[in-house]
């Protein structure tokens, strides 16, 4: 129970404005800088991308680039569905089996659709490739690779910063929310830049060995999102630990509050907020856990 408890508190908790207001000014600041920094180094990052692209054989990238732009359009429309249906049925995310089996029965819904007009929407994919002033099938692809590194450390940037901003607020909403609860504080700052070096680290050995992987239907997902997941879960965790104290929990729930955190950066917009998401469901659980031991 306390599973769905978190995940309903950590949405409506979005709302407060201080997390609102860290979440917004984050993503902008960032993306602004991302986007200079894309500026003013693509060609590194470009050059980059076409000599991992290099050793790929033809026949693999030939529709790499529109078949990754694929996955991705399938799932932010799987998101933007499961996000309008439980706005409209809000009430049904309290019950525990019935948001699974909705996000299940979406999600096949529209991978039937895509499949089925699959060889419209791939050839729409490369016709819109080819608008842009690329001279080969492989700088084709490596654009598409090249974004998605530099919006990869975009992704990692805004976790740092937020989770590395966002403690007093944390203190704060707990002295609100859960006041009877006796919390060990022991945050240390250096300590939590360190866990977040070290996943950012793996992350990046990390998507240098599975790159291939990218390019490959619905692996690709599982690859981006288990790459995401590898550079925030850890840090999530250990924030909350520092700041309320450590609890023995559920190994595969936290999984799935990081999982739920990730899949927000592919929506545009709602991606601001993928940070405080992640941070404020494994809050409210570890609160939940520590409230049920009071009782």
């Amino acid at each position: 129970m306390e599973f769905l408890y978190s995940i309903i508190e950590a949405f409506n908790d979005l709302s407060h404005s201080k997390i609102r207001k860290l979440s917004i000014l984050n993503g902008i600041v960032w993306a602004v800088i991302w986007i200079v920094i894309g500026m003013l180094f693509y060609k590194p990052f470009l050059d980059l991308s076409k000599s991992m692209i290099s050793f790929l054989p033809f026949t693999f990238i030939k529709n790499a680039g529109a078949q990754f732009i694929f996955m991705i359009a399938w799932l932010q429309t799987v998101l933007v569905t499961i996000g309008i249906f439980f706005s409209l049925f809000n009430q049904l995310l309290s019950k525990k089996m019935i948001p699974i089996l909705a996000s299940f029965v979406i999600s096949i819904f529209w991978l039937i659709v895509f499949i089925i007009y699959q060889d419209s929407i791939l050839s729409y994919l490369k016709n819109l490739i080819r608008i842009f002033p690329f001279e080969t099938v492989e700088e084709a692809v490596s654009n598409v690779l090249a974004i998605f590194i530099l919006y990869s450390f975009y992704v990692a940037t805004l976790y740092i910063s937020f989770l590395l901003l966002s403690s007093k607020i944390l203190k704060e909403m707990q002295k609100e929310e859960y006041p009877t609860i006796k919390i060990d504080n022991n945050f240390s700052i250096f300590r939590l830049v360190f866990i977040m070096i070290r996943d950012l680290i793996f992350f990046i050995v990390g998507l240098f060995i599975l790159y291939p992987l990218l390019f490959v239907p619905f692996v690709n997902i599982v690859i981006i999102i288990g790459l995401w997941i590898l550079l925030v879960k850890s840090s999530l965790l250990e924030l909350v630990f520092m700041l309320f104290g450590k609890e023995e929990l559920n190994k595969k729930e936290i999984y799935t509050f990081s999982t739920a955190s990730v899949i927000l950066n592919f929506l545009p917009i709602v991606n601001l907020f993928a940070p405080a998401f992640g941070v404020l469901s494994i809050y409210h659980y570890v609160m939940e856990i520590k409230l049920d031991k009071q009782k």
